[in-house]
């Protein structure tokens, strides 16, 4: 529909005059979401999970204390590795630790890694490889576009898909909007969790 200024011109072109109408309302943008339909047409059902057996407990504790240990060699390269002993594994011991492994003095650094080396979080259950490559994909495919769709970019770009499931939970990266952080980022998570969910309810 042509707007009511070009009716007016028209009209008067012809010699007539056509009474302008009410101006038009412009509809307001609605927010894109994720069609949980299209995901289930994409990449079918959830895989089935894995139960956490003695060996795979025993594989995560390694490569949590292992991942822990790198966040404080990246700062320290020459600090060497202290022994520890897992003291418990349901994450409550967790709550004691001091920083997020990166603080700027070495003692403290390694204090930090000892207190999580000694309570690591091991999960109830844990994914499989075909879940870990599902929620790649799903985050990949879905929720990085509707970030994308709602005007907020990656923060980091994902790593390939090969690495994301061989390192799960390990990898280093999930879906993380550019921000200034604080409570934006808080209040930014709570919007957009309703639009792009991060995690498929089966994985939950």
């Amino acid at each position: 529909m042509l707007p009511a200024l070009a009716l007016v011109l028209l009209g008067l072109t012809a010699c007539t005059f056509v009474a302008a109408g009410p101006p038009e309302r412009t509809a307001t943008p609605q927010p894109y979401a994720i069609d949980q339909r299209a995901v289930a047409e994409a990449l079918g059902p959830v895989p089935e999970g894995e139960p956490m057996t003695p060996e795979r407990t025993a594989d995560f504790i390694q490569r949590f204390q292992d991942y822990r240990w790198e966040l404080v060699a990246q700062s320290y390269p020459h600090a060497v590795r202290p022994a520890v002993t897992v003291v418990d594994t349901t994450g409550a011991g967790v709550t004691a630790c001091v920083s997020d492994g990166s603080m700027m003095v070495e003692e403290v650094a390694l204090s930090d890694y000892v207190c999580f080396a000694q309570n690591p979080p091991v999960p109830p259950a844990a994914l499989s490889d075909e879940q870990a490559a599902y929620l790649y994909d799903y985050w990949t495919g879905f929720v990085v576009p509707c970030y994308a769709e709602n005007g907020y970019e990656m923060e980091q770009q994902p790593p390939s898909r090969d690495y994301f499931v061989t390192h799960w939970p390990f990898q280093n990266w999930s879906p993380r909007p550019s921000t200034l952080g604080g409570k934006e980022i808080i209040d930014i998570y709570q919007q957009l969790d309703g639009l792009c969910p991060s995690t498929p309810e089966e994985l939950m």
